[in-house]
């Protein structure tokens, strides 16, 4: 069965699911769906006919049948608002969530695949070879990186990339297989908290190696309430996909850049310390 991303109709969503438990299972039905869902079977029957919606009570009870987790989850329910939707403007605008959701998943790392985040030069790497396809020699990409990187790491960290698939061999050098890597929203991985120790530190370090004039660093205290948190960490991951589109848009790179956005306490809320 295909991944729920490549459906834009939740309806679809849900025959394709009963299809397959039916392969599964012979003694499936769409009662037995119904009875899962807490539904009479005719109001089941309706919400796949497309005569009814499932309505906002329903959906963490679909969403928890269909085995939907995190970002799966959302989606899920960006679909159900789509097809419940009444106005043309409310109906553009889900689509484009739809649409940013589909391309972000297209480019997720299967979590198998975290050893990526090892250490920090083999992104640098794979952004490296985006730019410069045509180059093959390690010593030659390691002496581009800042800080530079020797041959035998460079050459270990290519072998990583091609082994899963991220980038392929070509005639005169390498070429990447996707435009650009995400973990995605949710990841539990010592792998990521490694390699993000090692990008602030490598901002840290850019303070003293790097001239004032070729980067951009700057900080920000700020007191807010828990609604505001989650407010303001919804921005920074529209900024990160926004910078993506800047990036996609560029037709003529140059450098590969780091880009760190950081929002953490550094206070304590007395009422919890209670």
């Amino acid at each position: 069965m295909n991944t729920i991303y490549a459906y834009t109709d939740y309806r679809e969503y849900i025959r394709d699911f009963c299809t397959e438990k039916k392969k599964k299972n012979g003694a499936f039905s769409m009662r037995c769906a119904a009875e899962k869902c807490g539904v009479p079977s005719g109001t089941f029957t309706r919400i796949i006919n497309g005569t009814r919606g499932i309505g906002p009570s329903l959906l963490p009870v679909f969403t928890e049948w269909l085995g939907l987790k995190h970002l799966e989850s959302d989606y899920f329910k960006l679909l159900v608002k789509f097809q419940n939707c009444s106005s043309d403007a409310d109906r553009e605008k889900y689509y484009s969530e739809i649409l940013e959701y589909r391309s972000q998943m297209r480019n997720r790392i299967p979590e198998e695949k975290f050893n990526l985040f090892e250490n920090w030069y083999t992104i640098a790497i794979f952004e490296l070879i985006k730019i410069y396809p045509e180059i093959a020699d390690p010593g030659k990409l390691g002496s581009l990186l800042v800080p530079s990187v020797n041959e035998t790491r460079v050459a270990n960290a290519l072998e990583i990339l091609e082994k899963n698939g991220f980038i392929k061999r070509t005639a005169n050098g390498y070429s990447v297989v996707s435009e650009f890597l995400t973990t995605g929203d949710y990841w539990e991985s010592a792998a990521i908290h490694a390699f993000q120790r090692m990008m602030c530190s490598l901002g840290t370090e850019a303070l003293v190696r790097i001239p004032k004039d070729e980067r951009d660093i700057s900080t920000l205290s700020i007191s807010v309430s828990e609604e505001s948190f989650t407010e303001i960490a919804e921005i920074l991951r529209q900024t990160r996909n926004k910078i993506k589109t800047v990036e996609q848009n560029d037709k003529n790179p140059k450098k590969v850049y780091q880009v760190n956005l950081q929002l953490f306490p550094i206070s304590r809320d007395p009422d919890q310390e209670a």
